[in-house]
């Protein structure tokens, strides 16, 4: 639960403003809904890491510079969460 929501934070700081800060997604942005189960790249931890790693299309960017190794982590164990709750 507490990387779960040191997860949000991190959402809140770096992803809100394309994704939304319910991660539905903007379409006007290209930025997908995060809650779904509808996932081009996969909504797995392990493609979700390599998602907020290295980015996607060049309208995802890359975190690797941004954020720690840790903080991905736990973005993306966050995003796990989400899409969980959103099936």
């Amino acid at each position: 639960p507490a990387r779960v929501a040191a997860g949000k934070e991190l959402f809140a700081a770096n992803c809100a403003a394309c994704h939304g800060e319910d991660a539905k997604g903007s379409h006007e942005m290209g930025a997908p809904n995060l809650t779904d189960a509808f996932w081009i790249y996969g909504g797995d931890a392990k493609s979700i890491f390599t998602t907020v790693w290295g980015g996607r299309q060049g309208h995802m960017p890359t975190w690797e510079n941004r954020l720690s190794e840790l903080d991905r982590k736990i973005l993306a164990l966050y995003l796990v969460d989400l899409r969980s709750a959103g099936k």
